[in-house]
């Protein structure tokens, strides 16, 4: 039996899963996000912007797609900046609506709510205001909302929110790590974390891995990490549907053609990657180097044992792209 994880006869999607523009803390209007990212081969953005859902379909077009989302803060101390206590735990949440027109912003608080003299004119914040509790149990309880309510709910670069295992590992039902926060990682937080998503699978979550700038907008910020999407069309329902079925992969720079697993062997299709790394949940890693006489085609073999596999492909300046893990017991 053949199973295809990413599909080489269907399109790839570049897209950036987190932006602020001026409707919270960024400093570019969306049409000129737009208007940037897809000078950079970007089909579509994820504007994130803090605390409120908007609808930005008026931007829509043939080649260029923006998703629904917004981006959540639950904070030890939530009448507190993080620009001011600077020691202070937090988990940021990305929020990707499934239906595009959805802008009801599951667990709205006022508390956090500063970023509304940009947005009075095109949202109406909830009448319901949800009190948000920092703890495992507080962060999960708003992951199940928001996964009721139709979204995909990704965490966000733990190192810069001060966390660590023994907080994150407490959040249940995340679709998504962001293993890569450009923002972070360019400004010296170190905000790529795949231990952190060996954490997370080790301990039996079952989900993905997305790249995204956070771009608020320094130069500096943009363009470093992004996700590509797997997908038949550039449609809302198709695009959203290939981000909850896994069928995409992250990168810095290297590509990803093609993935599959047919008999208990994986097989993997690369560019501009210099070797290739299968990292499962057991102590065992597998590297190739990508050479004229395998033409960047890879074969690895899977066993029972190790639970789940995922792959790095690593260039010549260490740029890396992640696929998502797969695990072998086909969840």
């Amino acid at each position: 039996m053949k199973t295809v994880l990413l599909d080489s006869n269907k399109n790839f999607y570049k897209a950036n899963m987190h932006s602020h523009s001026i409707y919270s803390d960024g400093k570019n209007t969306v049409e000129e996000l737009k208007e940037m990212y897809m000078a950079k081969g970007y089909s579509i953005i994820a504007f994130t912007d803090h605390e409120h859902l908007i609808d930005n379909s008026r931007l829509d077009d043939e080649n260029f797609l923006a998703i629904t989302s917004c981006e959540l803060a639950i904070k030890q101390f939530e009448h507190l900046s993080t620009l001011i206590k600077r020691d202070m735990k937090v988990a940021h949440l990305n929020l990707y609506s499934k239906a595009q027109h959805n802008v009801n912003t599951p667990c709205y608080s006022s508390v956090y709510d500063h970023y509304t003299d940009n947005v009075n004119d095109i949202i109406v914040a909830p009448e319901k205001d949800y009190k948000r509790v920092y703890s495992a149990e507080g962060v999960s309880e708003i992951i199940d909302i928001a996964n009721k309510e139709g979204f995909l709910v990704a965490y966000n670069h733990p190192r810069w929110s001060l966390e660590d295992a023994r907080d994150y590992l407490g959040y249940k039902g995340l679709w998504a790590l962001e293993i890569l926060n450009s923002s972070c990682w360019e400004t010296g937080y170190y905000d790529y974390n795949p231990t952190t998503y060996d954490e997370f699978l080790r301990d039996g979550n079952v989900m993905g891995c997305v790249m995204g700038d956070d771009n608020h907008n320094s130069p500096h910020h943009s363009f470093v990490g992004y996700t590509m999407i797997n997908a038949e069309k550039l449609e809302y329902g198709e695009i959203m549907s290939a981000l909850e079925n896994y069928n995409f992969y992250c990168s810095m720079g290297p590509v990803i053609n093609g993935l599959y697993i047919e008999d208990n062997k994986a097989h993997i299709s690369v560019d501009k990657g210099e070797k290739v790394i299968m990292t499962t949940g057991i102590r065992h890693v597998e590297k190739q180097l990508v050479t004229d006489e395998n033409k960047q085609d890879l074969m690895f073999e899977i066993k029972d044992e190790y639970k789940y596999i995922r792959f790095d492909v690593v260039d010549k300046f260490g740029k890396r792209a992640n696929t998502n893990a797969y695990f072998v017991d086909g969840r």
